[in-house]
């Protein structure tokens, strides 16, 4: 007579055994990128009221109906966030979402001669890539994301045990090909970021070491750019 295995995959399964509950940090940390998300696509400018804007009323027909239309409209006008705002929403947004799923990156190596011509035929830019391992952030590898409404390279290096996202793409306003303007630093979700624009490319870094680190970073990409 056959006997059934005492503790098969299949029982595991079904008594719960493998279960792991995730931390509530996570958890919340999925729920507020989904309310940052929401508020970003869907603006309300009906979130003040009348009253509370100090706007007198005015009757008179015409006069009354010329003044809502202008205050409709200034309200609209001053709802809408800073394009470069939803850019960096989307980098962050785009960082979050490699760390929390497995796929942190395309092609694993720390060889620039071997991530650069990973990208070929898959965009149709050539992004730099440099490893400035000699100042201590070391090429890893790369990816493929989508940001701001195209596909995107972006190369992954590490800090210590911080892993550092740049995302590289062209410059679609032309303004900066043959100058680098200054580093812009800033930080959002815990997370430092930088950017910059140089030779026609647009830079943006992302990662949680703190933000002196990754301003020294970098600082090591642009000139290895230089090189």
């Amino acid at each position: 007579m056959e006997t059934k295995p005492n503790s098969s995959l299949a029982d595991k399964l079904r008594d719960g055994s493998l279960y792991e509950r995730a931390p509530a940090s996570l958890r919340a940390q999925v729920q507020a990128r989904l309310k940052a998300e929401t508020a970003r696509k869907n603006p309300s400018p009906w979130n003040w009221s009348w009253r509370m804007a100090g706007l007198p009323f005015v009757g008179g027909g015409i006069a009354g109906i010329a003044l809502c239309s202008a205050v409709f409209m200034t309200l609209l006008w001053t709802q809408q966030p800073p394009r470069g705002g939803d850019l960096q929403q989307e980098i962050v947004s785009s960082h979050v979402r490699a760390l929390m799923s497995a796929r942190t990156m395309d092609v694993l190596s720390s060889d620039q001669h071997t991530v650069k011509p990973w990208f070929n035929g898959r965009i149709d830019y050539a992004p730099p890539v440099v490893d400035p391992q000699a100042q201590g952030f070391p090429l890893v590898g790369g990816r493929l994301d989508y940001v701001d409404h195209r596909p995107v390279a972006v190369m992954i290096y590490r800090y210590q045990k911080h892993p550092i996202d740049l995302y590289v793409f062209p410059d679609d306003h032309g303004k900066t090909a043959s100058i680098s303007t200054p580093l812009i630093t800033q930080s959002d979700d815990g997370y430092s970021l930088v950017e910059w624009h140089q030779d026609g490319m647009t830079y943006w870094a992302i990662s949680d070491a703190s933000p002196v680190y990754i301003k020294r970073f970098a600082d090591a990409i642009r000139a290895g750019t230089r090189q």
